[in-house]
């Protein structure tokens, strides 16, 4: 009878199946079970280790499909001492999470109803690869001048304003003058004091009664100058890979510059 105890305990010891502390008849699905566990139609389970656990590879070429185990932490930590257990150590093994296998697995199984699927977990995308920069040396930077820039201003000027050309008195003067001359002198010299004298005397009768008026007006004045004294920007050449570039920088480079793989310069 005792030997017969010894069996039987044995035999519970290596069944796949296994139950824990609290006896084999705790069945898949139920709360306390560990073992192989089938998950079906059910999204990924959550799993205690990202990467399958393989004690004893696989002897053939083809690789065995993993498989999903509910264990205890202690048997996931120390798998190599417990795989034979659940007859589990040649064939890779996922380690269902307790959390998972009570809140998801165990009312699956009870319900047979399909569980809604877990909240999608953010993954933050890997970030962008550095583009590979190259430093060239500058062959040659001229500063480029605004153009030429027109500034206009207003000032104030006086301006004299006369009446109107007084006609009668012109004539009157002229013929006064012309007398005047003609009694001036004698022969040739009597006919050039005449014209002379009727010249003078149609100016002065011009002049007679004709009033001037001043005043002030605005007038625009503009000149043109130089742009501003800063250039607008700076004409860079370069050589990058046999070939001329030019580009225009906001400020003056130095000796060399950053370029990418085409020789587009880079900040």
């Amino acid at each position: 009878m005792k030997r017969l105890s010894c069996l039987v305990a044995a035999l519970a010891m290596s069944a796949p199946v296994l139950a824990g502390d609290v006896g084999v008849s705790v069945r898949v699905g139920e709360p306390g079970f560990y073992g192989r566990i089938d998950v079906g139609n059910l999204p990924a389970p959550r799993v205690v280790y990202a990467q399958p656990i393989v004690v004893a590879p696989a002897s053939s070429n083809v690789a065995p499909a993993p498989i999903y185990l509910h264990v205890p932490p202690g048997h996931a930590r120390n798998w190599r001492k417990h795989c034979a257990r659940y007859d589990a150590c040649g064939v890779p093994v996922y380690f269902v999470r307790d959390r998972w296998y009570n809140d998801v697995y165990v009312p699956y199984s009870r319900r047979g109803d399909r569980v809604a699927e877990p909240a999608p977990v953010y993954v933050a995308p890997p970030p962008p690869a550095s583009p590979r920069l190259y430093t060239v040396p500058v062959a040659s930077v001229h500063a480029v001048m605004g153009p030429p820039e027109q500034r206009c201003w207003v000032e104030r000027q006086q301006v004299v304003e006369r009446g109107d050309v007084n006609v009668p008195g012109a004539i009157a003067g002229a013929v006064i003058g012309g007398l005047l001359g003609h009694q001036i002198g004698g022969g040739r010299g009597r006919d050039v004091t005449t014209a002379g004298g009727a010249v003078a005397g149609a100016a002065i009768g011009a002049n007679v009664g004709r009033d001037s008026e001043v005043y002030g007006r605005d007038v625009q004045r503009c000149r043109t100058v130089r742009g501003d004294a800063r250039p607008a920007y700076w004409d860079v050449t370069y050589r990058f890979r046999g070939h001329v570039h030019r580009a225009q920088f906001g400020a003056p480079p130095g000796r060399t510059i950053l370029v990418d793989e085409q020789g587009a310069p880079q900040s």
